[in-house]
Formats: C-alpha cells, structure tokens, sequence
C-alpha cells in the first residue's frame, strides 16, 4: 500500500482548543499527515450552541496553522467555552469519536487515547497509538496488543520503548520518535534588534527567554534563582495557565524579581518574536518529576528554530537531541549556579554563541512535524501489510 493511498482518521483527546502542549502536537501532526496522504480527518470535540451557530472556534488559528484540513468537531456539549480549561477530558467523547470514525471506514485510527484505542480495537479497527506515559509491568501482555488490530505504539523515547517493550509489547510494534516544530512558522527569519523593536524591549540589555508552562517540574523554581543571581539581566516567561502566571507574578513581585518579566499565554503565532528577541533561549527541566528523563518538550525543537543559544538541562532524553557544546550547553537540573555560569559564557564567547545556534538550526531539520510524518506513515504502512 502506498503511503499517499491511506485513508487515517486521528482521533483526539477531545481537548482541543487548549492551552495544552499536547493539543498543539495533535493540531501540528493532522496538519503534516493531512499534507502527505489522500484521506485524513481530524476528530475533536465541539458543542452544541457553535454547531447550530455556526460560529466554530477557529483552531488553524489558534494553533499557528497554514494549511486546511478536514477537522470534524463532534456537538457533544450543549454549550462551551474554548479554548478548554487545564486537564479537560469529556467521558463520552471517546465513545462517540470512535463510533464516528467506524463508520468513515478508515484504514487506521490514530490517537493518544487510551480509551479511544480500547473502543477501536473492540470495533475491529486497526489502530496506531501514540502514548508518552511510562507503563506497568505486563501492561502490554494483553491479548489486544498481540493481535493484527493493533499495529503499534509510536513513542518519544527510548527509555519508553524499552519499558514497553518489557510491558509485553512486540519490539516490531515500537517506534521512537522525539516531537518536532513547524519551521514555516519562523518565517521570515528576525533580527534580534527587530525583534525587540516590536515588543518594546531594550536593545542592549541581555534578555534570557522562556517558553512554555510555568510548572516547578519545567524548572521555573531554578529560573527564578538565576534571575537572582544575574540582576543584570532580563528573563521573560511566556506562556502558562492563569492561574500559574498570576502565582508567578506574585511570587516575583513579593521576591524583589524586577527582572522577571511574566507574559502568559500567546497564540502561537506570536511566539517566536520573544525567541528571535532573546540572546539566550533556557530550558531547565527539573530531575524532580516522574517524566524528566522521557519527556520531549516541544520547546526545545523551537528554541533550535529560532537559532538562538540554548541553555538546557542534562537530562537524557533532551540530550538525545542537544549535545554540550555542539549545539547548546548542558547544565545541570535544579542547579541555578549551573546554569548561571552557562548564560554567562554564552554572553561572553561571541562565536561560541553563534556557533551552538547554527549547529541546533541544522539539527532541527531532522526534526520537522513534515519529517516526522513521513516516517510514522512509513512505519504504519509496514505495519500494515504485516498485519494482512
């Protein structure tokens, strides 16, 4: 089978619109399948009142995107609110979008829920599941997994995969693949002085920039203390629920952190002006969380995109992808003198600077949804005729 020919129907979560990075990797990845074969369609939740209103949210907007697709938005509300509160799940989403999706007769179901992929595999549909969440021993034991209907998990680390593979998943049935960006999104490219002319931002002053929800996991506690450590400099924070960037900003006013500027939530489309602004981009997850050494921020491959320095914990999945200097500097998790002696020779080693920069933009070409797409495709059509 050709991998143009297929006809996937990826089936989300039922929280898009969000805030969530993981509703963001759905919305990047229908857009990159929705580009490479004849038949896709997304399927997500909607309600009522927009449906007989017709005054859907716009999700190619909200989240950054440049080409259409089919997006089916299932009425199961009577009436919402978007974009989706932090952690929504709708019980009766998976239910019904599977059902939906039998009846459209696809040659795969995609998807990142578990309970869309029991449903599906009870219909008899072949399903490919993408899952980033660590597994119990003997969890992939069961019957459903061996058989021809479930073609396999695609996963973003190769300490997942070893794990379930130990769960009593086939090796065949796995596949690794980090996240990725959309390059088409850093275009046109910025000057660092253009891009602070815009946001009103001081032109000599170094600015350290991150990305992403303001979480203790993702490291803001260490940030926080750099910032203390480094007056001199300005650190943004973009992004986060409310309630986390009103907490940030109380903690920063009642500390005396004049520096720390917290932004909040952009529409994706605004992002990567604080990126091209900053002279250092930080990525400082923390060891203290369940997940550090399997997650794949999707900060981190845009951070590359935006050929900026990067400053990074050493944890081992995020050094799957940045090496010390190669293409960033390593630190450290939750040591802030760590980092604060890597921002410091990035600031004051010019063409190390520059040089980690160019060699992370060139990396991240590997690491395109567009890329990642392909080979997934590739993997589900092998998986296919393995499984006739």
């Amino acid at each position: 089978m050709r991998e143009e020919a297929l006809k996937i129907v990826y089936i989300s979560e039922g929280n898009l619109p969000s805030k969530a990075a993981n509703s963001i990797q759905v919305a990047k990845m229908s857009q990159a399948f929705a580009q490479k074969i004849d038949e896709f369609e997304l399927v997500t939740l909607s309600d009522l009142w927009s449906f007989v209103r017709g005054n859907n949210f716009d999700l190619q907007q909200w989240y950054g995107l440049n080409h259409k697709f089919k997006i089916t938005r299932l009425p199961l509300l009577l009436k919402s609110v978007y974009p989706f509160p932090q952690n929504y799940r709708n019980q009766r989403f998976a239910r019904w979008a599977t059902f939906y999706s039998a009846l459209k007769f696809p040659d795969i179901v995609y998807t990142r829920s578990d309970k869309v992929v029991k449903i599906a595999l009870k219909l008899g549909l072949k399903v490919l599941w993408e899952y980033h969440e660590p597994v119990n021993k003997g969890f992939f034991s069961q019957s459903a997994y061996s058989s021809n209907q479930f073609l396999g998990i695609v996963t973003i680390s190769q300490q997942l995969a070893k794990e379930y593979i130990e769960g009593g998943l086939s090796a065949e049935k796995v596949m690794v693949e980090q996240d990725g960006v959309d390059l088409q999104r850093f275009l046109p490219y910025q000057s660092k002085e253009e891009a602070r002319r815009k946001l009103v931002l001081p032109i000599d002053s170094p600015i350290i920039v991150y990305t992403g929800h303001l979480y203790d996991y993702k490291g803001i506690p260490t940030l926080y203390k750099v910032a203390q450590m480094m007056p001199h400099c300005q650190f943004i924070l973009v992004g986060g629920w409310e309630r986390d960037v009103e907490q940030a900003r109380r903690f920063c006013k009642s500390n005396g952190l004049s520096n720390v500027q917290v932004i909040g939530h952009l529409p994706q489309s605004e992002v990567p002006t604080y990126l091209y602004a900053s002279d250092i981009v930080v990525l400082p997850n923390s060891r203290k969380h369940h997940n550090s050494e399997t997650t794949s921020p999707l900060k981190l491959f845009e951070y590359m995109a935006a050929r900026r320095p990067i400053v990074a914990s050493a944890l081992s999945n995020i050094s799957a992808v940045l090496q010390d200097r190669s293409n960033a500097l390593l630190a450290e998790p939750d040591n802030a003198t760590s980092f604060e002696e890597a921002i410091k020779r990035l600031l004051d080693d010019f063409q190390l600077n520059q040089a980690l920069a160019n060699q992370a933009f060139q990396d991240v070409q590997h690491h395109t949804w567009e890329r990642r797409s392909e080979r997934i495709l590739k993997f589900a059509t092998d998986r296919l005729c393995k499984a006739k």
